[in-house]
């Protein structure tokens, strides 16, 4: 997929289909079908055209976070001039969620919560494993 598909694609669902795209979403590499790796030229590409176009970034770090690549997140590799809107994580962080820039910050209380306002536990192992990382210097 180029920059160009990309932009098409958007220009198809907003024009043709009247839908609102709000998101593009991707992974750093694809892992399940051989070894595909973004490059940091696309990632940087994408990141403009999704800054022009007003719609949020995300990356998919579920199976590449977690210091997995060399760096903690391996969208960092990118070296982009501005970060992803949003970051999904899970496996190695032994917890899931995601994290989100500033700006999509929700400034009114409990209008992202779930039923057990997430799990505690996971909670704590995540932030003690993220604690050995950087004490041993692994990130």
């Amino acid at each position: 997929m180029s920059l160009a598909d990309i932009r098409s694609k958007y220009e198809q669902w907003k024009n043709e289909k009247g839908k609102q795209v709000v998101a593009f979403i991707m992974e750093p590499f694809q892992s399940e079908g051989g070894d595909n790796y973004l490059s940091a030229e696309f990632a940087q590409g994408v990141r403009d055209l999704t800054l022009e176009l007003g719609i949020y970034m995300m990356v998919d770090e579920v199976q590449t976070g977690v210091c997995s690549t060399g760096k903690f997140w391996a969208h960092e590799h990118w070296n982009l001039t501005t970060p992803p809107d949003f970051v999904t994580f899970a496996k190695k962080m032994l917890s899931c969620g995601f994290y989100h820039n500033e700006a999509t910050r929700v400034e009114q209380g409990y209008r992202h919560f779930n039923t057990f306002f997430g799990d505690p536990i996971r909670a704590q192992l995540s932030a003690a494993q993220n604690i050995v990382i950087k004490e041993d210097k692994l990130d």
